[in-house]
C-alpha cells in the first residue's frame, strides 16, 4: 500500500497541507538537552550574581519591609474602624479569653480513628454493625475446623 496517495487529516477532522516529499523537515533548533542546560546555566548565573550583590539584596529587603509597613499604616487609616464594630454597625464588646482550654475535645473527634468510630453511633453505623455480626455468627462456621482442602499449604 502506498502512503503517498493518502490525504493527511488531523484528529479534529480538518485536512492538513500536503507534504512536499516523504522526508521529515530538518530541525533548526538544538537538541532539548542542550537548550535546557543552557537555560538552567543562565538562570543560575543570574541568581549567583544576585546572591553576590549584597547591597542590592539589602536594598530589596528594605523596600519590602517599607512597603509592608506602609500597607499596614494605610489599612489602619482606612479600615481599622471595622475591628471595633460588628456587621450591623454596633460597637463590639470585648470577650475575655478563657482561663483554661483543654487540648482534647469531648464533642469533636481528635484522631482519624475517632472520626470513623464516631460514625458507628449513627443509625446507619449501628445497622451495619448489626448486619456484620449477623453475617459472622449466622453461618454455623464460627469456631469450626475448615476442610483440609481449603487450608493454606
Amino acid at each position: 500500500m502506498e502512503l503517498n496517495n493518502i490525504r493527511r487529516v488531523s484528529s479534529a477532522g480538518y485536512r492538513l497541507p500536503e507534504r512536499s516529499n516523504g522526508t521529515r523537515p530538518v530541525k533548526s533548533q538544538p537538541t532539548a538537552d542542550r537548550t535546557r542546560h543552557n537555560k538552567a546555566k543562565t538562570v543560575s548565573m543570574e541568581q549567583d550574581l544576585d546572591k553576590i550583590d549584597s547591597v542590592k539584596q539589602d536594598q530589596m529587603w528594605k523596600e519590602l519591609v517599607w512597603n509592608e509597613r506602609r500597607g499596614i499604616r494605610e489599612w489602619e487609616k482606612n479600615w481599622n474602624f471595622l475591628m471595633n464594630y460588628d456587621q450591623m454597625g454596633q460597637l463590639k464588646s470585648v470577650e475575655p479569653l478563657p482561663s483554661y482550654v483543654p487540648l482534647y475535645s469531648d464533642r469533636i473527634p481528635n484522631t482519624t480513628s475517632q472520626v470513623f468510630g464516631s460514625r458507628l453511633s449513627t443509625p446507619l453505623g449501628s445497622e451495619l454493625v448489626r448486619l456484620d455480626r449477623l453475617l459472622l455468627l449466622s453461618g454455623g462456621h464460627h469456631k469450626r475446623r475448615q476442610d483440609p482442602d481449603m487450608l493454606p499449604c
